[in-house]
């Protein structure tokens, strides 16, 4: 039976981030994906390229996210950018009536943007408790465990660990390009047992949805029958091998290539788990 996954995310019109990024990576594990449009970015040409989110009423959020939970019956839901209070108001009271494995990217800063969207108490209120998996990268990981930047993967476990005792299942600490090193770190908590996953830093190059797509290729393992861990690994080689693979655009941030796990695997991605 082909899984279903359904994303509630913001738009990307660059194609590389978003739940444009999401749907590309369901279709990487053949899994059958459908999407509630949160946020549309677009991108001022005549100014740097800078962003403009423009986010979608509440009441249309929701009126999507009725829909498509009444025509399909998915096996895990994935969110992104949630952008307003309402939206993310109405995803959780939806959670609370399913027991759908629930992948939580929680977005608090937009790429390029470099503003904090404050969503941080209404996160730890309301999703974070409902996460299967929770996937911040190291600045929402600071925000959401009321910590200073982190710097370091002592850093990065604590963090997770915070995370944790607010109510998450699992969490995905994404250190990435952002930590310093040869490496790109990541550290997988699930309560008990902290898993460390590396990866050789294949270039130098700041690429727009590798943390999009890393969260959605976990929710897509995970309908497609992969255990955490599992999913987690897959995850980090496909965002590997796409961030590997990158096309470079106008914007100055590289796009990450989805299929390039399958379609070009680059022979200097390895991941490494500890």
């Amino acid at each position: 039976m082909t899984a279903k996954v359904l994303t509630v995310a913001g738009s990307d019109v660059s194609g590389g981030a978003g739940l444009e990024a999401d749907l590309k990576m369901f279709e990487e594990y053949g899994a059958f994906g459908t999407a509630v449009v949160t946020c549309i970015v677009t991108f001022d040409p005549n100014d740097r390229f800078a962003h403009v989110v423009e986010f979608i009423d509440p009441e249309v959020v929701n009126r999507q996210l009725e829909s498509t939970l009444a025509v399909h019956t998915f096996d895990t839901i994935k969110s992104g950018m949630l952008g307003s209070v309402d939206s993310a108001l109405v995803l959780a009271e939806e959670l609370r009536t399913n027991e759908l494995p629930y992948v939580f990217d929680p977005v608090l800063v937009c790429k390029g943007v470099g503003t904090m969207v404050d969503l941080k108490d209404l996160f730890v209120d309301n999703l974070v408790p409902l996460a299967t998996v929770i996937t911040p990268n190291l600045e929402e990981a600071a925000t959401l465990a009321d910590l200073d930047p982190i710097d370091s993967v002592e850093g990065m476990i604590e963090a997770a660990r915070i995370i944790h005792a607010q109510g998450a299942e699992n969490v995905v600490v994404k250190g990435g390009a952002r930590l310093a090193g040869e490496d790109a770190v990541d550290i997988l908590f699930d309560g008990e047992t902290v898993t460390t996953l590396r990866s050789r830093k294949v270039n130098d190059k700041l690429v727009n949805g590798a943390g999009c797509s890393f969260a959605s290729s976990i929710a897509a393992g995970i309908a497609t029958g992969l255990n955490i861990r599992e999913a987690v690994i897959a995850a980090k080689e496909k965002v590997a091998h796409g961030i590997a693979n990158c096309l470079d655009n106008a914007t100055g941030v590289a796009s990450l290539l989805h299929p390039a796990a399958r379609t070009q695997p680059s022979p200097e991605v390895s991941v490494t788990v500890d």
